[in-house]
């Protein structure tokens, strides 16, 4: 139970630190800019918009 319970703890703080990476979410700034993704934010939802006019 113990080494499931550590096993678990060090698979959360993988992710959470790989969340706060600034510069892996600069890179995705990147890409999301070479694709041409415009995002805006309204009424607190957030919207998607490809060059084309897609949204997601």
């Amino acid at each position: 139970m113990k080494k499931l319970f550590l096993i678990v703890i060090l698979a959360l703080t993988t992710v959470s630190c790989s969340l706060l990476d600034s510069e892996e979410w600069n890179e995705a700034r990147e890409r999301r800019e070479e694709r041409g993704v415009h995002c805006y934010k309204q009424y607190g939802n957030v919207y998607c918009e490809d060059r084309d006019g897609n949204s997601y």
